[in-house]
């Protein structure tokens, strides 16, 4: 083909990037230099010098935080005009957004290509085995990253191994997040196949199995296979011998149980080391062998314990030395002075911060957060002038501190000295040099007086904590017009007065609750994420136009109606919490609308009416509690397509009608609490086929009937949880920001537990409860309540059960308190209560039980009313006992022992007695025989019981029997 040259651009060249040109979207005009006829001037372009050829076409989006939020980046689609560029060596369309869009099998066409990135340019499918035919590429990234990954049509590549062997040439790749999990088996052969790779990066690509040896590659610098499931049970021993690495990266690779051998580094010249998130054990002695050559040292999230080894101090080049979330103890040691960044949180350290701290010139972050720290704060960390993160809450750090203390600390972006044990002092009139924080944590400071006046000069605020304090006085005007400022946490404090009538800033949450707020609740105009001011004094109205995806207005003097607009257009809440308020009115319909409702408490108000239809709507619900109000009518039967409700509360209302059998289809249901309303029937067995239930509240009703047998279908109360994602039952996460603050909602359920009303706010997963006292239950106690092994407190009192206690009782060995009081109840009370070692409460008083109480260990501890009103019932505690007419106990086994023993133990008493006046009568003959006399002739009797007394002491006393 016959070039001709423009100013030293080929016209068919300069065609080709126009047509490429007119295919893209480009908001910004990158490309707006992309006119005339010299494209080798062109905005991106380079060309040959000699020949004019275009050789390079650079579009990489410049860096940002966020890509997706670039607005430089570029979209649309690739024209195949671009793949007739015959002499392009370098391609770089990275960054840039062709979602969407595969890569073309074409490029195989730019057979001069040595260069080709398209990392993280939003392509998906599959990845063309024509690439393979680019012999000449020494440089391929088709990264899909993190942030782009999440796409329905993410890259994969299922011939990975055939296609990728045939780049002799290639020293760098890069394919991480491309899924290759079926290239697992032939990933190893098909890189040996590549002796000339210098850095592999293939993170997050679904590679399993063995990890592949790389021990040939006498060139191998970088390696980077973290965030795959290799699940291997030891460090392959190739990496020792490849000396040739500098940086290692098996983050996330499964590594489960096993210590880190100690050769793993011998003769290593490691500058970059990452094995954090995984399970790996044992202590940092491998570290011994690692050459002073180490810069970057990642080994948090995982099992290592032991004490830090002083022999950190000498690595002169470490820069980055992250040990977070493992199980060291001991002191902090002294370290090389070239570190910028130190983090040993959550560990188990112990002793003071060394004063040494402050001669690490070049320290930009410091993380001690969530050790064992005791002490002062040393001041020399006043001496750390590049300081931009200091983070030491959760530890035992004592005394006082003055904030003027980092005064000299310009640089600093992050400051958190929350939840210690010593005295935040502020001064009223110091201004910091610093004028850039952007998070603060103060929370549990015992800061006193009224808010911090510094503050006023911290334009850059995102997250502030002064939660847990003492602080006074009004929240100052300003510190709702802060630009940046998303997270707000005042809670816990002695704040007054009022919020601004309108709060037109958009923040991510808002934390004012159990403060003395008062007023009005101000109007949210813009999104907000979570807003919490339960727990103060305001009052009147919920304003109309209250734009947050989370509203916690509990706990306050609210009047009025519930307004009708929280699930509107603009309005789509998440989580609304308006219990314990002054509420009136009925529930409004298009609270039905709010499709993303995951939490609606309205409990104890004063709303009439009934449960609408509507509340059947919201799908993704998990908690509703109505507790406490005037609800009539039934329950709804569309409450079956809240399929994922996990609390149902409506006690305490004046439901009515049966219990409808909808509600054994919610089989996510935990707690269910429909207890004093004025529900009929029985007792449903579909209710017990709830496998997850672990609250189950039917009392104060009028149910009738036998209780189910198939108490064995509810496993939440059999089996123990074995969930780890939390400690409570139905945590809801409501935003976690970039500084690590988790808010969470927590499910409410009032019950009578242990004899009275207790309000549970966090309902422990282990937590297991069933009442059904106060109807008019007939039939026995069904054995198989003994299989409910996990069970804390069973209530079956107030009605008219018969039968005797089932032995099986005593196999709740959970069991905290029981109460089957008010029944027909006979028989005894089995022995085996006694295997019960938690058995706080038990009252089985107003009964027919008999025979003897079983004696020692938790009984002991028991009170006579427990037991009362138990006619034939005997034995401690009991003081009185009563028999029936022409009953007296004897001949009956275990009564007959009692009396026997009793009869023992006196006769031992009074023989003790017996002994006692006769040494009495020895001493006191001298002294009191003129008195002995004088008594003897006051009265007969006294005569006649004083020489009986003696004529049975006589064989004591001279030793006769």
């Amino acid at each position: 083909m016959i070039y001709t040259f423009v100013n030293g651009c080929p016209t068919e060249e300069r065609k080709y990037l126009l047509d490429f040109k007119g295919s893209l979207v480009d908001p910004t005009g990158r490309l707006s230099s992309w006119k005339g006829y010299n494209c080798c001037q062109w905005t991106g372009i380079r060309c040959d010098f000699h020949s004019g050829h275009v050789i390079s076409l650079h579009l990489k989006t410049p860096f940002a935080s966020n890509y997706w939020d670039n607005p430089k980046i570029l979209s649309g689609a690739i024209h195949p005009s671009l793949f007739n560029l015959q002499n392009l060596e370098h391609l770089d369309l990275g960054y840039n957004d062709f979602s969407g869009t595969s890569i073309s099998p074409q490029l195989a066409k730019l057979q001069s290509l040595s260069f080709l990135s398209l990392a993280n340019a939003g392509f998906g499918g599959e990845v063309p085995v024509e690439l393979g035919n680019i012999t000449t590429l020494r440089h391929l990234e088709i990264s899909v990253g993190s942030s782009l990954s999440l796409n329905d049509t993410a890259l994969q590549s299922r011939k990975f191994a055939g296609w990728i062997r045939n780049l002799q040439s290639l020293e760098y790749l890069a394919m991480d997040s491309v899924n290759l999990w079926m290239a697992s088996e032939h990933l190893c052969n098909a890189l040996r196949s590549l002796p000339n790779l210098r850095e592999i990066h293939l993170a997050d690509c679904g590679l399993s199995g063995t990890i592949p040896s790389l021990l040939n590659f006498t060139h191998l610098s970088h390696l980077d296979l973290s965030s795959n499931p290799f699940n291997y049970s030891l460090l392959p021993a190739w990496f020792q011998n490849v000396s040739s690495m500098v940086s290692l990266d098996l983050r996330s690779c499964g590594f489960d149980g096993f210590s880190i051998p100690s050769n793993l580094l011998y003769r290593s010249n490691l500058r970059y080391l990452d094995l954090s998130d995984n399970s790996l054990e044992g202590d940092l002695s491998f570290l011994l062998y690692q050459s002073s050559s180490i810069a970057n040292l990642y080994l948090q999230d995982n099992s290592l314990d032991g004490v830090i080894p002083p022999f950190f101090v000498n690595f002169t080049k470490l820069k980055n030395l992250v040990l977070a979330n493992n199980y060291l103890t001991g002191d902090i040691p002294f370290f090389g002075s070239a570190l910028t960044v130190i983090d040993l949180s959550q560990n188990k350290l112990t002793g003071n911060i060394p004063p040494s701290i402050g001669c690490l010139p070049l320290l930009r972050s410091l993380n001690l957060e969530n050790n064992r720290l005791s002490g002062k704060i040393p001041d020399t960390v006043s001496k750390l002038a590049r300081l931009e993160k200091l983070k030491l809450s959760s530890n035992n750090l004592t005394g006082s501190f003055s904030l003027s203390l980092i005064d000299n600390l310009t640089q600093l972006r992050e400051l958190n000295l929350s939840s210690n044990s010593f005295t935040i002092n502020i001064s009223s009139t110091w201004i910091p040099a610093f004028a850039h924080l952007e998070f603060l944590g103060l929370s549990f400071c015992n800061i006193d007086g009224g808010f911090p006046a510094f503050l006023s000069t911290q334009y850059s605020f995102l997250d502030l904590d002064l939660s847990h304090n003492n602080i006074v006085g009004k929240i100052p005007n300003w510190l709702w017009d802060l630009p940046a400022l998303e997270v707000l946490l005042l809670s816990n404090n002695q704040l007054q007065g009022y919020l601004p009538s309108v709060i037109s800033k958009g923040f991510a949450f808002v934390d004012l609750k159990r403060n003395k707020l008062q007023g009005s609740l101000p109007s949210l105009e813009n999104s907000m994420g979570l807003l919490d001011v339960s727990e103060n004094n305001f009052s009147g109205p919920i304003p109309t136009i209250m734009k947050a995806d989370s509203l916690v207005l509990s706990s306050n003097n609210l009047t009025g109606e519930i307004p009708s607009s929280f699930c509107t257009n603009t309005i789509q809440i998440q989580i609304l919490d308006l219990s314990k308020n002054n509420l009136r009115g009925t529930i409004p319909p298009n609270l039905g609308r709010c499709e993303y409702m995951t939490i609606l408490n309205l409990a104890q108000n004063d709303l009439q009416g009934e449960i609408p239809e509507q509340i059947g709507n919201l799908s993704s619900l998990r908690t509703l509690s109505l507790y406490g109000n005037n609800l009539q009518g039934s329950i709804p039967s569309s409450i079956i397509n809240c399929s994922f409700l996990e609390v149902f509360d409506v006690g305490s209302n004046l439901i009515e009608g049966n219990i409808p059998v909808c509600i054994g289809e919610l089989r996510w249901l935990r707690i269910l609490n429909l207890a004093s309303n004025k529900l009929e029937g029985t007792v449903p067995a579909f209710l017990l086929g709830l496998k997850l239930l672990q609250i189950l509240d039917l009392s104060h009703n009028c149910l009738s009937g036998p209780i189910p047998i198939n108490l064995g279908n509810l496993d939440g109360m059999i089996h123990e949880s074995h969930n780890d994602e939390s400690e409570f039952a139905s945590l809801v996460p409501v935003i976690d920001t970039v500084y690590g603050n988790k808010f969470m909602i927590w499910d409410q359920v009032t019950l009578w537990v242990k004899g009275r009303p207790s309000s549970y706010e966090k309902i422990f997963k282990e937590f297991t409860f069933i009442d059904l006292s106060n109807n008019t239950l007939s039939g026995q106690i069904p054995p198989e309540v003994g299989l409910l092994k996990n069970l804390n407190a069973l209530n079956l009192s107030r009605n008219q059960l018969s039968g005797s206690i089932p032995e099986s009782v005593g196999a709740l060995v959970k069991l905290e308190s029981l109460d089957l009081s008010a029944n027909k109840l006979s028989g005894k009370i089995p022995s085996e209560l006694l295997n019960l070692a938690f058995l706080e409460v038990l009252n089985v008083s107003d009964n027919m039980v008999s025979g003897l109480i079983p004696q020692g260990k938790q009984f002991s501890t028991f009170e006579a009313s427990s037991f009362a009103e138990n006619r034939d019932l005997h034995g401690s505690p009991l003081e009185n006992r009563t028999f029936s007419p022409g009953f007296d106990g004897k001949g009956i086994p275990g009564i007959q022992e009692e009396l026997d023993n009793r009869e023992k133990e006196a006769e031992e008493e009074e023989d003790k007695m017996k002994r006692w006046w006769a040494v009495g009568v020895g001493l006191s003959y001298g002294m009191g025989f003129a008195t002995v006399i004088a008594v003897l002739c006051f009265r007969i009797r006294w005569r006649y019981e004083y020489f009986s007394f003696l004529d049975s002491l006589m064989p004591h006393l001279f030793g006769r029997h």
